[in-house]
C-alpha cells in the first residue's frame, strides 16, 4: 500500500511540475464554467495557500527534503507568488503575504534561505496584526457579542496568522535572535486576544461564549437579522484557537491566563460532545437555541444542526476537534483529554464510510484530511488501532485517483454539480499528495506543512 501511495504521489507531482501548464489547466473553460454560472471567483488565486502558487510549492518543498530534484520546482512556484504578492491585500494565513511567507518558511532548509523575502513579509504581517485586532479588543472590553470568522479563525483570522508567527518565533529563537522582535510581539498579541476570546459576552439578555459569531455558518460576514452561532469546526470554530494556544504553550511561549483559556475551551468542547448510536461526535455548530432554549432565540430553531449531523473532515467534524483536544491534553498534561480524542476518532473509524460525509479525496473535507489526522493522533498517542487504520484510509484516497484528471484528483465543490480540477492544498491535488506522502513515509512531514492546518 505504501509503495502504491508513493507512486501516486509521484504521478501527481509530475502533473503539477509546470506552473504555466497548471494555471492553464485550472483556468480551462470547462473547469471554470460552473464558477462563472454561480457568480463565484475563478478557482485560482496566485498568492493563496488554498489554490495558488504557495499551495503547490508546499508539495515540492516536502518532496525536496528526500529528493533535491524537486527543490527548483518549489523555488519556481515561490518566485511566481512573490511577483504577485505586492498586489495582494493583507489577509489571513491562506491569502496574500502570510500565505507566501508560510510557504517560503516551510521550504527553507537553512536560516539564510529566503531570509530576505521573509524579513520583508514578516514586517508586513506583524504590522497588520495590531490594527486588525483593535475592533475586537473594543468589542471584548465592552463585553459585547458578535465576532466574525475573519477575526479569529484558522483560514482568514488571527489563529492562522498566529500559527505562522509561532513557527517564525520558534525558529528565530533557535537561531539566537532576541525575544523582542516584531514577530514575537505580534504573536503575543494574538495569544492574548485568543485568551480573551474565552471571556463570556452578552447579547439580548443572554450570556454567550466569547467566540459567538453574528452570521450563519455558510456566510462568513454579518448580515442584518442573520442568526448567529458557535462554530465547532477546526477551520472556523473553537478548536482552532484551542490548538494554537496549546501549541504555543508546549513551545514555551505563554501569556497570562493562557492555561486557563486552554482548560476552558477543552472543557467546553467536552461538555458539548454529543453521542448517537455510532458513538461520540461534535456537531458543526450550535445555535442560540442549542445553548439557551428556543424561547430566547426566535427563529433560531430553523438553524439548529440535525441531532446526528457530523462529518469526518479537517474543517468540520470529530477528527479536527479531537486533534485540538489531544494537543491541549499534551500541553497541560491532561491524559483524560487525550483519551477522549483517541476514543472519538476510533468511533469515527467504526462508522460506515457513507456516514462520514467525505465527498472527495482532499485535505479540507475529504479522505486525505481524515487519513492525516488519524495518523497524527495515532502517532502521538501510540495507538495501534489508529495507526493500523491508516492503511484503510489510504486505500480510500488511492481509490479516488483519477488518471483522466489533469492533476490526478478532482474536488467536490458544492453547489457546483460536477467535481472540478484543483491543483492546490486545501481542496486540491497537492494537499492530497502531501497526506499520501506522509502515509507512505510512515512519519510526520519533514517540513511541517501541516502547521497550516494548525494540527502541529
Amino acid at each position: 500500500m505504501t509503495a502504491t501511495a508513493a507512486e501516486v504521489v509521484a504521478q501527481v507531482a509530475a502533473r503539477l511540475a509546470d506552473p504555466v501548464r497548471v494555471v492553464e489547466q485550472v483556468g480551462a473553460a470547462e473547469n471554470v464554467r460552473g464558477f462563472v454560472a454561480l457568480g463565484r471567483p475563478a478557482p485560482w488565486h496566485p498568492v493563496s495557500l488554498g489554490d495558488g502558487y504557495p499551495a503547490v510549492a508546499l508539495l515540492f518543498a516536502e518532496l525536496g527534503r528526500a529528493d533535491p530534484a524537486h527543490l527548483p520546482t518549489a523555488h519556481r512556484y515561490l518566485g511566481l507568488a512573490a511577483q504577485e504578492v505586492t498586489a495582494a491585500p493583507p489577509g489571513g494565513l491562506f491569502a496574500g503575504p502570510t500565505a507566501l511567507a508560510f510557504a517560503a518558511a516551510t521550504a527553507a532548509r537553512r536560516p539564510d534561505e529566503y531570509a530576505g523575502v521573509l524579513a520583508t513579509l514578516d514586517e508586513r504581517i506583524a504590522g497588520w496584526v495590531l490594527p486588525r485586532l483593535r475592533a475586537e479588543w473594543e468589542r471584548i472590553d465592552a463585553g459585547r457579542a458578535g465576532t466574525v470568522f475573519g477575526a479569529y479563525d484558522v483560514v482568514s483570522g488571527a489563529t492562522g496568522v498566529g500559527r505562522y508567527l509561532l513557527n517564525r518565533t520558534v525558529r528565530t529563537s533557535a537561531a539566537g535572535s532576541g525575544a523582542d522582535t516584531p514577530v514575537r510581539t505580534a504573536l503575543t498579541a494574538v495569544l492574548t486576544y485568543l485568551t480573551a476570546l474565552t471571556r463570556p459576552v452578552h447579547d439580548a439578555g443572554a450570556t454567550l461564549p466569547g467566540w459567538w459569531v453574528e452570521h450563519p455558518p455558510d456566510r462568513p460576514r454579518a448580515e442584518p437579522d442573520a442568526p448567529g452561532h458557535l462554530n465547532l469546526g477546526l477551520a472556523h470554530g473553537a478548536p482552532g484557537p484551542l490548538a494554537l494556544l496549546a501549541l504555543a504553550w508546549s513551545a514555551g511561549i505563554r501569556v497570562p491566563g493562557q492555561d486557563d483559556a486552554i482548560g476552558y475551551l477543552a472543557e467546553w468542547l467536552l461538555d458539548h460532545r454529543r453521542t448517537d448510536t455510532g458513538g461520540p461526535f461534535w456537531p458543526h455548530y450550535l445555535a442560540r437555541a442549542d445553548l439557551i432554549g428556543p424561547a430566547d432565540g426566535p427563529g433560531d430553531t430553523d438553524h439548529r444542526h440535525p441531532p446526528s449531523s457530523t462529518r469526518a473532515g479537517w474543517c468540520y467534524g470529530t477528527p479536527g476537534v479531537a486533534r485540538a483536544l489531544q494537543l491541549a491534553g499534551l500541553a497541560l498534561d491532561q491524559p483524560a483529554w487525550t483519551a477522549v480524542a483517541v476514543d472519538a476518532v476510533r468511533a469515527v473509524l467504526a462508522r460506515p464510510a457513507a456516514s462520514l460525509h467525505l465527498p472527495d479525496a482532499g485535505l479540507c473535507h475529504g479522505w486525505a484530511g481524515l487519513l492525516h489526522l488519524t495518523g497524527l493522533i495515532g502517532w502521538d498517542a501510540g495507538d495501534p488501532v489508529l495507526t493500523t487504520a491508516t492503511d484503510r484510509l489510504a486505500a480510500e484516497v488511492l481509490a479516488r485517483f483519477c488518471p483522466e484528471s489533469p492533476f490526478g484528483y478532482r474536488a467536490a465543490m458544492p453547489p457546483l454539480p460536477q467535481p472540478v480540477d484543483l491543483p492546490g492544498f486545501l481542496e486540491g491535488a497537492a494537499g492530497t499528495a502531501l497526506a499520501l506522502h506522509a502515509y507512505a513515509t510512515g512519519a510526520p512531514p519533514a517540513t511541517s506543512w501541516d502547521a497550516a492546518l494548525v494540527v502541529v
